[in-house]
């Protein structure tokens, strides 16, 4: 009887969890992990940028986007877990983006989501777009609603990559990872051609 208690209350707290919980990286090291407490994290500091509060924040004009790649880490194999949320109230068409395999911040790869639902990967090499390997795919594991989050996870095996969307595996991919350490990042899209918007994250963890 009391094992049966015990198990309940298991279950429960799991159920309970939030999705950056449920959808961790499940490497043994932790290389890397921000909470956005302060702006001490690595991440380069721009007009557009804001790191503090818990919350890193890119501040994106009409029909813009940015990217921000980590200077004070090089990984090599890695398990990259980052978690956004939408902001609350009305908003334009969004895109929040993991980086990785990142060469220097005109050559790497992205993978992201919208707040209509869709996901994409693609990538960017001497700072020209080269294509788009997934290109505003359907999935139902993406939280759409305002203030809603979401749980982007990328995961490196020497040329191979799994992606994951709030803990569900939504692709597979075989690419050509640098040679030697590479970077990882975050990026954020606003598609409006009239409104400002912001894309929060509030966490990045990064385990091998």
């Amino acid at each position: 009887m009391r094992r049966s208690v015990m198990l309940l209350g298991i279950a429960i707290l799991l159920a309970g969890a939030p999705a950056w919980r449920a959808a961790a990286c499940e490497g043994l090291e932790v290389v890397f992990e921000d909470k956005f407490a302060d702006d001490a994290g690595g991440w380069p500091l721009k007009d557009n940028v804001e790191v503090k509060d818990g919350s890193f924040v890119f501040k994106l004009p009409p029909d813009d986007m940015q990217s921000d790649l980590n200077v004070t880490f090089t990984v090599h194999d890695a398990d990259i877990c980052s978690e956004t949320v939408w902001p609350t109230g009305d908003q334009p068409i969004l895109g929040a983006g993991l980086l990785f395999w990142g060469e220097d911040n005109r050559t790497y790869f992205q993978f992201g989501v919208l707040n209509n639902g869709k996901y994409w990967i693609a990538r960017k090499q001497d700072g020209k777009w080269l294509g788009t390997i997934a290109a505003n795919v359907d999935s139902p594991a993406i939280n759409k609603a305002p203030g809603a989050a979401n749980t982007l996870r990328v995961k490196t095996v020497g040329n191979s990559v799994t992606f994951f969307i709030n803990g569900t595996k939504v692709r597979e991919l075989r690419g050509q990872a640098p040679k030697t350490g590479w970077r990882f990042g975050l990026s954020g899209d606003n598609f409006d051609k009239a409104k400002e918007a912001k894309v929060i994250f509030k966490t990045v963890k990064v385990t091998n």
